[in-house]
């Protein structure tokens, strides 16, 4: 009991910290407050994750939790490296244009 108390703390302490970003993407938002919902049936009701893996064909409901955790972990990898790459991009694209406003002759550069 004091385990589940725990956990539902944490979950609910990221759901708290999921809401209250509105810099995030909303689909990401609105993802990461679903996972805690179904976390928190799965903290109150580990049974229920035994029962839904043997509906998908997985023997175990840890399993099951373990092989979702997998596929949000990658798609969170492929988001935050999409991110990464638009704002390199961004960043090139600010440095050239600064680069092409304020050119520097050689004989400026060596002062």
């Amino acid at each position: 009991m004091i385990i589940q108390i725990f956990l539902s703390g944490l979950l609910i302490s990221v759901a708290l910290f999921a809401g209250l970003q509105r810099t995030s993407a909303r689909i990401i938002r609105y993802g990461l407050l679903v996972t805690v919902a179904v976390g928190l049936v799965f903290v109150w009701a580990p049974d229920q994750s035994l029962v839904i893996a043997r509906k998908v064909g997985i023997a175990r409901g840890a399993d099951l939790i373990f092989y979702t955790w997998v596929v949000l972990t990658i798609a969170l990898l492929l988001f935050l490296y999409l991110k990464i790459v638009r704002l390199s991009r961004t960043l090139t694209m600010l440095a050239r244009a600064l680069a092409l406003r304020d050119p520097l002759s050689p004989a400026k550069r060596s002062e």
